[in-house]
């Protein structure tokens, strides 16, 4: 009997919750947001940092991460994870992808999954060594697909307000051509009927298609984003809702004879499920109580796709900033109500540009976010910009041009190509329409680089500034 009591999941999500809570009291407890959108490397990043956090001790080259530079690490290990109803982050699949050959990116995320760290260490802090001579922190990461944190901002809007917003971007004329088949289903809808349900689910096909289009054309901003990336829900009538036209909605809001089950009705009533079933749940298990974010932004990709790919990038990068809790964290608010009280933006791929090109990067990247960094610095949190390379894929070098000495990289490509290239220059503000007219640049797409087949960990670019900044002040 006491055995299957201790193996009960909801006896042991308590004993869990109550371990983190004493955890907090102490702040011994950190709840880590990985953020980035589809392809932003939040996978690979993961994987490298629970791989530098295993090997720091002894093989790592992580110089400004100062628990590790001050030689007061004693050792990191994983620990069970802290939900048994959420999958297990796979670290494994991913180093065993990065050490084939030939090497390979760790597969993308298309679900929740997650990862807790015990990182024991000697504590510096007069008052933490008057109690112990080391303390152990508890890092717990979540990880989960990006094309699922668009829908975090629905469950401000109303299905109208949805409904503005997705026709006003169809002003942009490329998306509007991509919509073209999905209009055309929904002109042939008889809006005064009863609805048919088999049109409805083909008009939403024609809908998710448009989505679909819209992500392999360099769209960033795709919503909703359970419709490309359905995981659990694919089929289920939730997923099956669209928008409808401004004038097709007054109409219905003026017809006092609608039938109950009125198209517009339906769409409605699905799009509010979507909002109560599926965001809201996923919003509340794993954004509530998050302590420390790192957001990533693939700036590099977005400025080969053309201007579309980056405005819509940098629209939703600032969006999504608003569905987070940011603030200064007291003793109460870590027990009751965490908010996020450090935040870094980071830049991946560094290394798919010339060293010295980087510095573009960051303030690129900081023009990028200049508006929501300044709310968000308001309310007391403490904010800082980088650029950086989970995992280094290529290799610098000279090469001369016009006479002159030129940094250049060295990496292959994803046909398996061995190549040498200046990328080009990066912007250090967001471009105006005369930069895409004279674009110059191709930043290439790199594998992964061979890895030794030694403990030693990944090779990186600014991941120990990284940790240090997100950690750094819980390990003393």
């Amino acid at each position: 009997m006491l055995k299957s009591l201790s193996q009960n999941p909801s006896l042991q999500r308590l004993q869990n919750q109550a371990k983190v809570l004493g955890k907090r009291i102490a702040d011994h407890h950190v709840s880590l947001a990985v953020t980035g959108l589809s392809k932003s490397g939040k996978t690979a990043f993961i994987t490298s940092l629970i791989n530098q956090l295993l090997h720091a001790r002894d093989h790592a080259d992580l110089p400004f991460f100062s628990v590790v530079a001050q030689k007061r690490l004693i050792g990191v290990k994983r620990d069970v994870q802290p939900d048994m109803t959420v999958a297990r982050f796979a670290y494994e699949d991913g180093v065993k992808h990065l050490c084939s050959v030939p090497p390979r990116w760790p597969e993308s995320t298309n679900g929740v999954s997650q990862v807790r760290l015990l990182i024991k260490y000697r504590n510096q802090s007069g008052l933490r060594r008057l109690l112990s001579e080391h303390s152990t922190l508890t890092l717990d990461i979540t990880d989960y697909p990006g094309e699922w944190l668009l829908d975090l901002p629905l469950l401000e809007m109303t299905y109208q307000q949805w409904c503005e917003s997705f026709w006003q971007d169809l002003h942009d004329v490329s998306k509007s051509k991509l919509a073209e088949p999905f209009k055309l289903g929904l002109s042939q809808i008889q809006f005064q009927q009863p609805a048919d349900e088999m049109q409805l689910q083909s008009v939403s096909q024609l809908f998710t298609d448009f989505l679909h289009d819209c992500k392999a054309a360099g769209f960033q901003l795709i919503q909703p984003g359970r419709f490309v990336l359905p995981g659990e829900l694919s089929g289920a009538p939730v997923l099956q809702f669209f928008p409808v036209t401004p004038a097709l909605l007054a109409e219905y809001s003026a017809n006092k004879h609608a039938p109950d089950n009125a198209v517009i009705g339906l769409m409605m009533s699905r799009y509010e499920q979507y909002q109560q079933k599926v965001i809201k749940p996923f919003y509340k298990q794993h954004f509530k109580r998050f302590d420390r974010q790192i957001v990533l932004v693939d700036c590099l990709t977005a400025l080969n796709r053309g201007a579309h790919s980056f405005n819509d990038l940098r629209k939703a990068i600032n969006w999504l900033l608003g569905s987070f809790h940011y603030g200064k964290n007291s003793i109460m608010r870590r027990l009751f109500s965490p908010n996020i009280d450090k935040l870094m933006f980071a830049a991946s791929k560094s290394d798919h540009i010339t060293p010295d090109q980087q510095s573009n990067l960051v303030m690129l990247l900081e023009s990028m976010i200049h508006e929501a960094r300044q709310q968000i610095q308001y309310e007391g949190v403490e904010t800082e910009s980088t650029a950086f390379s989970a995992i280094k894929a290529s290799q610098v070098g000279l090469s001369t041009l016009n006479g002159e000495n030129v940094q250049v990289l060295k990496g292959t490509n994803s046909s398996g190509e061995a190549i040498t290239l200046y990328p080009g220059d990066v912007p250090k503000v967001c471009p105006d329409q005369a930069f895409w007219d004279n674009q110059g640049f191709a930043f290439p797409q790199f594998m992964p680089m061979s890895q030794p087949q030694t403990q030693h960990a990944f090779s990186h670019i600014r991941l120990d500034h990284v940790l240090e900044f997100v950690l750094g002040d819980k390990l003393e």
